[in-house]
């Protein structure tokens, strides 16, 4: 099959040392944006064979954190397909394969140096002087015998060039004289990353190698292994680095740096997915907001910036306020149940209103209180949270009125009267009403009702909108706090 026809596979590829980083899931979203463009394959594969950084238990996290995004893939863990294993450490015989084929061709050697001389013969020279190259059939097999330990060296072609052409980046030149004796075999039998991948990529037939410009100077020596093995050569699409907003490399300082961390602070996948892809790629100077299907649709390997791109908190918290603001109703509502749900479990039975047994239907009637309030579903908790936990008034609380010219008992037991008189249907539009009342009774502005009230219910001079809150609380707990809250400043 000609190249040109072939059918786009491209891969994501990470290694079990942590979290789903930000500048990964990128990588993994624009990768799959690309094989949904082309109606292409997606292919998820773990690189697993760094022994010291491995981590377990991070690949469930890993591979959770894809799906939470919606990063379906089509062959990978879960999903096996005809070029599996997906995981490297299942393919180890795979490898060896290949090196003894590479061995027998004379295009890599045995290394039996031991580190302590390696490292001071760095200190003279960047390149491997190629002592073991050199080492006659016998004293290898004795080497072998005695049980000294060795990796495994490709054997660089002296004074090549290579060339080749980045997607971001351009047309790259590098001469094989800058380039030693890489090891492709560790002597402890593992592969390096530039080995496995180059192999894996073959094998699995990827197309498009579209990863981090951090990797960059890895291709040419994996362009290399392709070469001698007689394999393909893939197009290379390296993406720009994203930094934080003082320009300084990605870190903990910038806000969070993991997708496991934006799912906890209650953002929208949505939200994440658009931002990400507006880091290092652009449809055009003024669009900004971009549905799954629209980006599918546009998406482009050539419209991709080689300028690194800058991770703004901000304008991700904008953006999920925006879709916060915009999605349906029912969906706000589910999501913002189990995390309430979730919450209020965590708190003393002791510490809960009698209402928080079964806030389903309250936070129903929330819901459309708040959602023009919050960029995040986090954000709802201190919203949400005064409807079903009860109030601890604060000094700040018992001493608000104190230096401000409101009478503020005189008011409370006011609206204390005219409220227990009123029937128990308690809405909206009959509390407002009795606040007036109040209100011109006292010959008070209703905003100076309104500001007392507020901080006897809410323990807060900030509040969803008051008449509502006051209806979805109900008649008596509002009672109970403004008498509460009368007790509080009568004692202060």
């Amino acid at each position: 099959m000609n190249k040109k026809n072939k059918e786009v596979r491209v891969r994501f590829a990470p290694s079990p040392t942590g979290y789903l980083h930000i500048g990964s899931a990128r990588t993994a979203f624009f990768n799959w944006l690309y094989a949904r463009k082309t109606e292409g394959k997606f292919v998820l594969r773990i690189e697993d064979t760094d022994v010291a950084r491995h981590q377990e238990e991070t690949i469930d996290i890993i591979l959770n954190s894809l799906k939470w995004l919606g990063l379906n893939w089509d062959e990978g863990p879960e999903s096996e397909g005809e070029f599996g294993p997906y995981r490297q450490s299942s393919r180890l015989e795979i490898y060896k394969k290949y090196t003894d084929r590479l061995i027998e061709d004379k295009k890599a050697y045995r290394c039996f140096c031991n580190p302590e001389l390696l490292k001071k013969e760095r200190e003279k020279s960047f390149k491997y002087d190629r002592r073991c190259l050199e080492l006659s059939q016998k004293s290898i097999e004795v080497n072998m015998e005695s049980g000294k330990p060795y990796a495994i060296r490709f054997l660089v072609p002296e004074n090549e060039v290579i060339n080749f052409n980045d997607t971001v980046y351009g047309n790259i030149t590098v001469n094989t004289s800058n380039i030693e004796d890489f090891i492709i075999i560790r002597s402890n039998g593992l592969p390096t990353y530039n080995y496995s991948a180059a192999i894996d990529d073959a094998l699995m037939e990827i197309t498009h190698v579209i990863r981090g410009e951090d990797h960059l100077s890895n291709t040419p020596k994996q362009i290399l292994i392709y070469s001698a093995l007689g394999f393909d050569i893939p197009n290379f699409t390296h993406l720009p680095m994203i930094l934080g907003q003082d320009g300084q490399k990605l870190s903990k300082r910038h806000g969070s740096i993991s997708v496991e961390k934006y799912i906890e602070e209650g953002f929208l996948k949505e939200a994440i997915l658009n931002y990400l892809a507006l880091l290092g790629w652009a449809y055009d100077e003024k669009s900004t907001i971009f549905s799954i299907d629209e980006l599918i649709e546009r998406f482009e390997l050539d419209s991709i910036n080689k300028k690194p791109a800058k991770f703004d908190y901000e304008k991700l918290l904008w953006l999920n306020g925006y879709y916060i603001r915009n999605m349906e109703n029912s969906v706000l509502v589910k999501l913002l149940e189990t995390r309430v749900k979730r919450y209020l479990a965590s708190r003393e039975m002791s510490d809960l209103e009698s209402n928080a047994e079964n806030p389903e239907l309250k936070i129903a009637r929330i819901t459309p209180l708040i959602r023009e309030r919050i960029k995040t579903l986090k954000e709802s908790i201190d919203l949400i949270n005064p409807f079903f936990v009860k109030i601890v008034y604060s000094d700040q609380s018992k001493n608000y009125f104190k230096n401000k010219d409101i009478d503020a008992l005189r008011i409370l037991n006011t609206v204390y009267d005219i409220l227990d008189s009123v029937d128990d249907r308690f809405s909206a539009k009959e509390t407002e009403e009795n606040l007036r009342l109040v209100s011109k009774d006292l010959e008070l502005s209703l905003r100076k009702i309104a500001e007392v009230t507020r901080i006897a219910i809410w323990n807060s001079p900030i509040s969803p909108p008051l008449f509502e809150t006051m209806e979805i609380l109900g008649k008596e707990l509002t009672l109970k706090r403004i008498k509460d809250y009368i007790k509080i400043i009568s004692q202060s």
